[in-house]
């Protein structure tokens, strides 16, 4: 269902009773398709940091079947945007405004895979406009963290770092003893700021942000965001050229995406720390990792990762002098880039995200 939908089921609605009978069947669809993306989020994501109440059941509307499968679910997500994003705006526009931001959380998983930059900075934006109307502090801040990173990938650097900046000074005011996600936000938001920094080569700044949120996540003792601040520091460690500390710090990283369980994060870490072998010529073992993230990239459909990972393979052949097949991995590279209509170039950050 897409806005076109929406708009038929209202006018019905309207011709046969009135605004009221609009509006209603309105918040039925948006209802329902928020319900369906946070089902679809968490059987693809897992926990993580929301903090949108789940939505109820639709009486008459049934659920979409995902199974246990993730690929599943993953696909729904990319092949219902078009209806997502138009929900969001359509939330919006009537004052639901609730409903609005809560969309953008599991519409953050889908953009991990999928940069349709012009269509998720238009939602991400909606949803800030959204937690702010509502006065609900900590989605305002979340919400920020998320339109700031589609905007850095598009070198829109000030504009994220006002989104980010705010983002912070929002997790501060939640005081001193927050309550259940809003433990992790301060961590996040400070991981945010890290990677706008990192983004404009401020690689010794961002490892400040990296360590600390890695810090309260410890204390916190929130695993994931330890394991997320790990594979950062990692990165981080990389960039200012400490490849020995890098390829340690990923290792660990990798071990602790495998322990936990996260698919998406053991084939990045592995991806990140195949990148440091191959700088500290050990070839052979980046190829295998490469191979596997590759794998795990085509398996949840992560336009975004199959291009990260086909460049560095093509890296990694023409190091070894085979120009053919280097020349095969580019070009595969560049078809999906066209397909998916602009991509962030290798070297962009790919931590999962929200910790």
């Amino acid at each position: 269902m897409h806005d076109l939908v929406l708009a038929h089921a209202v006018r019905c609605a309207r011709r046969h009773g009135g605004e009221a009978e609009a509006a209603e069947a309105r918040g039925r669809v948006i209802r329902w398709y928020l319900r369906q993306a946070q089902r679809a989020d968490e059987l693809a994501a897992g926990a993580r940091m929301t903090f949108a109440d789940p939505a109820p059941a639709i009486e008459g509307a049934p659920d979409v079947e995902f199974g246990s499968s993730k690929q599943r679910a993953l696909r729904w997500l990319e092949g219902e945007r078009l209806a997502l994003y138009g929900c969001v705006r359509a939330a919006y526009a009537h004052g639901m405004d609730t409903e609005a931001w809560a969309l953008c959380e599991p519409l953050w998983t889908h953009f991990l895979d999928h940069a349709h930059y012009g269509e998720v900075t238009e939602a991400f934006r909606t949803g800030r406009d959204a937690a702010q109307r509502a006065g609900h502090i900590a989605a305002l801040a979340r919400m920020r963290c998320q339109l700031a990173r589609p905007l850095w990938e598009q070198q829109r650097y000030e504009e994220a770092e006002t989104e980010v900046r705010l983002a912070v000074n929002g997790a501060r005011l939640l005081g001193e003893a927050p309550v259940g996600n809003e433990r992790k936000l301060w961590p996040s938001a400070l991981e945010f700021r890290g990677r706008v920094r990192s983004e404009q080569g401020d690689w010794a700044a961002a490892a400040r942000d990296f360590e600390e949120s890695r810090q309260i996540h410890t204390r916190i003792e929130n695993p994931y965001g330890v394991l997320l601040q790990t594979h950062l520091l990692g990165q981080a460690a990389a960039a200012l050229g400490e490849l020995d500390r890098a390829a340690q710090l990923l290792e660990l990283a990798h071990a602790m995406a495998g322990e936990q369980q996260r698919a998406r994060m053991t084939a990045r870490t592995g991806f990140e720390l195949g990148r440091v072998l191959q700088a500290l010529a050990r070839r052979e073992e980046a190829a295998e990792l490469y191979a596997l993230a590759l794998d795990g990239a085509r398996e949840r459909g992560s336009a975004r990762d199959e291009v990260r990972i086909l460049e560095a393979l093509a890296s990694l052949a023409a190091d070894r002098g085979d120009q053919e097949t280097a020349s095969a991995h580019r070009a595969s590279a560049r078809t999906i880039r066209e397909r998916e209509g602009g991509l962030p170039d290798a070297e962009s950050d790919d931590a999962d995200g929200p910790s």
